[in-house]
């Protein structure tokens, strides 16, 4: 430990795998000394343990006198040292394991603090038992937020060395400084992601058997003024249903409601365990009325009216809907509110909870226009906000409020979809741009190839970083090993190959046009029907996940 003072050191035995605590004085001064900011945590390969610790990080800023890192590097260790044990089979598993960890590690957006609990809101740790505060980081964080739950859970069994074990949020933390009328306050944004359910966008659709949610996201808004704190929680989630979109080549796969599951049990632990956490729910169901996405918009509201539960409200009817009765009920939500002395002066009575098929570029749209309404009532009540002064007036605020959303958009749908999100240039300019029309193609063609043909490794990678799947190098079939049918492998040569033959025979017409033409005929012909072949088998083509079976991620 680095701390003033402290002498305490974490030993980890290569051999026995046995954790246990020493002091500096029992360091061999032969020792190999590097610097870290932080364990990740330890997990199970084909060639054994390893530790994976923090090498890098980045000051986001500082949440009441509490430093926020963003933890930019990192290094995954083995615990043996050599590789003679595996054979050549176990030893290329281990390998593509190795870079599964590294591609989630790869990923932006893993944040934490050695002294402040970031993954509960201002409310939840206004509302806590002198024992709470007692606890350490590691025990008293809000598990859905600890994407290194699994990795730590060694370390979890031994309270002696919790200190030594850092949770760490998935998701998106930005800080600004900033000034109105000459008044300055902190604006800070923070979007923790659910590390159940989770995955990537096609392959992780509706919820679990638990009534988890896909793509599940809690976002708060905090302001600090003069002591003064507020705080505005909203969330997003999947449809909370029973349902998958699986990828088969088809630009939009059609959503396929799961006609034998019992939704109402799912959707009512689902809703039972929000109510639980945040109060009230407000459902903002911005999917489409028409179309592909309509089943799923009448089985959402459906199973709100038999639930019947007076604590869920769904008041709106399409897209755009009654906004007016939903900015009513938002006054009555109210927002979180403590003074200086820590006397709290107002609670945030429920939350909204939005969605659209992917919850990510509708659903950041509608939150940072929900968010602005209540920033706007929280400046006026903390007295930084004239009477009748209105935050898009603001200028420079405004600027920074747009961009921060529409970076929170980014950094989400990047996590989930792969690409930035779309329409940001709205959320940043409050307009529709020719420029951000072009970079909504570009981040859809990119989606298209990513959730089509790398998907099933990012898929794969998470489940093995959150523990969904744990390596047994015991197997007598690896899943890494399954072979593809070679027809699947030959068929998109050919095409390619028909294709190309096609285009020469034209780049290449001798004189006599007949039989150029009875060329091209043939190769487009054979082109043509082996991409029908594949677009109508398009599912066998996608790279879909290998370690967890299908009907654990439906």
């Amino acid at each position: 430990a680095c701390d003033d003072g402290a002498d305490d050191v974490l030993i980890i035995d290569r051999v026995s795998t046995e954790v246990t605590l020493s002091v500096k004085k029992d360091i061999p001064p032969s020792a190999v000394t590097r610097p870290i900011f932080g364990i990740l945590g330890t997990i199970h390969l084909v060639a054994g343990n390893y530790l994976i610790v923090i090498t890098k990080k980045k000051k986001i800023g500082e949440f009441f006198n509490h430093v926020i890192w963003k933890a930019t590097d990192f290094d995954v260790l083995s615990y043996k040292k050599t590789m003679l044990h595996l054979t050549d089979i176990q030893l290329q598993d281990n390998k593509t394991f190795l870079a599964m960890m590294n591609h989630v590690l790869s990923m932006d957006g893993f944040y934490f603090s050695t002294t402040y609990d970031l993954t509960h809101t201002l409310q939840r740790l206004s509302n806590t038992s002198p024992e709470f505060q007692e606890m350490s980081l590691l025990e008293r964080a809000d598990q859905r937020f600890v994407w290194n739950g699994h990795l730590l859970r060694e370390l979890s069994a031994q309270p002696e060395v919790h200190r030594f074990a850092l949770p760490v949020l998935h998701g998106f933390i930005t800080m600004h400084s900033c000034s109105i009328n000459g008044k300055y306050f902190d604006w800070i944004l923070i979007s923790r992601r659910s590390c159940f359910r989770a995955g990537v966008r096609y392959y992780v659709r509706g919820i679990d058997s638990e009534g988890h949610a896909a793509n599940f996201v809690e976002t708060e808004q905090i302001v600090h003024y003069n002591g003064s704190r507020a705080s505005f929680v909203q969330t997003r989630g999947s449809i909370p249903l029973y349902w998958s979109q699986r990828p088969n080549l088809k630009y939009k796969p059609l959503p396929l409601i799961n006609k034998v599951a019992n939704h109402m049990d799912g959707f009512q632990r689902h809703f039972d365990s929000q109510i639980i956490i945040y109060g009230k729910q407000v459902i903002i169901n911005l999917v489409n009325q028409k179309g592909s996405e309509k089943p799923l918009e009448q089985a959402f509201a459906t199973m709100v009216s038999s639930l019947g539960n007076g604590m869920i409200r769904y008041p709106l009817e399409s897209v755009v809907g009654p906004f007016r009765h939903v900015l009513f009920i938002q006054i009555c939500f109210s927002y979180f509110l403590v003074d200086p002395a820590g006397v709290v002066l107002s609670t945030q009575e429920g939350v909204f909870r939005s969605n659209c098929m992917d919850c990510l570029d509708r659903t950041n749209v509608i939150q940072s226009l929900l968010a602005r309404r209540s920033l706007q009532a929280q400046l006026q009540r903390l007295g930084v906000l004239h009477v009748g002064q209105k935050l898009e007036e603001q200028d420079e605020f405004e600027k920074i409020y747009k961009n921060a959303w529409a970076d929170n958009a980014n950094a989400c749908a990047k996590q989930y979809a792969g690409t930035g999100a779309l329409k940001t240039d709205f959320t940043r300019t409050g307009k529709r741009t020719q420029l951000g029309l072009i970079m909504d193609g570009w981040n859809s063609l990119i989606r298209y190839y990513k959730n089509n043909f790398s998907d099933g490794f990012r898929q794969d990678s998470i489940d093995l970083f959150l523990g969904n799947y744990s390596v047994d190098e015991l197997e007598s079939h690896s899943p890494l090993s399954v072979p593809r049918d070679l027809k699947f492998l030959a068929l998109p040569i050919i095409m390619v190959v028909a294709f190309s033959m096609c285009i020469i025979c034209l780049l290449m017409a001798g004189d006599t046009w007949t039989e150029t033409l009875a060329y091209v005929l043939f190769w487009g012909v054979a082109s043509i029907g082996t991409f029908f072949i594949i677009l109508y088998n398009g599912k066998d083509f996608v790279d879909a996940p290998r370690l967890v079976q299908k009907e654990k991620i439906d």
